[in-house]
């Protein structure tokens, strides 16, 4: 629990100036699809058009156990912003339209690792999202971060075209929970970032740090996971239910 706790503190010192969000994912009743998505779309087209505060993205799961649920995330630019109070007419309309036809679940909190991640691309130009998320055994966590960081940087310096969110679940955590997020324009980019531009940056890994190195970086890093440690799921970008997209 020590180790747990101390790992946190180091995760939430070094993410305080990147972006937080708070997260649920939303069942939606059986026919109800339709009404709730004019729903959500008409309450964050009247009341979240501000990428910089009060800002909602949605998410269809189109994979795993969670299939046909959404992700709803709110993302500020820093942790004080949540103290805000948002406009109550707004959550009266939510309650009014959506509440009732809804199931909420398993609601967190996360905090944005920019020396990690590598995004370039407005949201709405790469809607489709391959998510993994990883419970990392907090004795090994040196060994997951330091392959995340190197794959970061040989992103960066080999140019390839990819786009790489990473994010550390702050509260409502089950085990030491990290979400990596590649974002592809349709499957067929998706194939072509696993393929092409990933073997570009496992050739500029193996250059910074030694023939093999990607290959041995990459077995710490999966012994670094607890047991059930990842598990990967596609996801979708919904415009029309989110805030603007921004390129960040």
């Amino acid at each position: 629990m020590k180790n747990i706790i101390f790992l946190m503190f180091i995760f939430l010192g070094v993410n305080l100036n990147s972006q937080v969000a708070k997260s649920r994912y939303i069942k939606v009743d059986e026919g109800k699809n339709a009404q709730v998505y004019e729903a959500i779309k008409a309450k964050t087209q009247k009341y979240n058009q501000s990428a910089d505060k009060f800002a909602h993205y949605t998410f269809y799961i189109e994979t795993g156990n969670r299939f046909g649920q959404l992700f709803r995330a709110r993302i500020e630019q820093d942790l004080a912003s949540f103290d805000a109070e948002g406009n109550p007419e707004e959550y009266k309309m939510w309650n009014e339209t959506v509440t009732p036809h809804v199931t909420n679940d398993l609601f967190q909190m996360w905090y944005y690792n920019k020396n990690v991640s590598h995004e370039v691309t407005d949201l709405c130009l790469k809607p489709l999202r391959q998510v993994i998320f990883y419970n990392v055994d907090p004795s090994k966590s040196d060994d997951f971060w330091t392959f995340r960081k190197r794959v970061y940087d040989a992103i960066v310096s080999s140019e390839a075209e990819l786009d790489m969110g990473v994010w550390t679940v702050g509260a409502g955590n089950r085990g030491l929970n990290v979400l990596v997020a590649f974002a592809h324009a349709d499957h067929a980019e998706m194939q072509s970032d696993q393929t092409e531009q990933w073997s570009k940056v496992v050739t500029a890994y193996n250059e910074a740090h030694g023939e093999g190195q990607y290959q041995a970086d990459n077995d710490k890093f999966r012994e670094s996971l607890s047991m059930w440690g990842n598990s990967t799921q596609l996801w979708r970008f919904l415009p029309e239910l989110s805030s603007p997209c921004t390129t960040p």
